[in-house]
């Protein structure tokens, strides 16, 4: 279950690599691991959770990278 602290935190992290990176976020479900210590499941369950509330899509790049784009 995601509670909303951690779709806020998400949130949060996800704006300040925004500033830093830019509208297309690459391997956003592992930034999600590494930043909160989350396992690979409980990590997509996140991004799915961002993605529904339309704070981002998740895409597949030409190279066929995953990423994030920020809405």
């Amino acid at each position: 279950m995601i509670s909303v602290a951690e779709i806020a935190a998400a949130i949060e992290f996800v704006r300040g690599l925004r500033v830093a990176h830019g509208a297309l976020l690459a391997c956003p479900v592992s930034r999600l691991q590494v930043r909160f210590r989350l396992g690979y499941q409980h990590a997509c369950r996140l991004a799915a959770a961002l993605e529904a509330q339309g704070f981002w899509e998740i895409v597949v790049t030409p190279s066929g990278l995953r990423g994030a784009r920020l809405k």
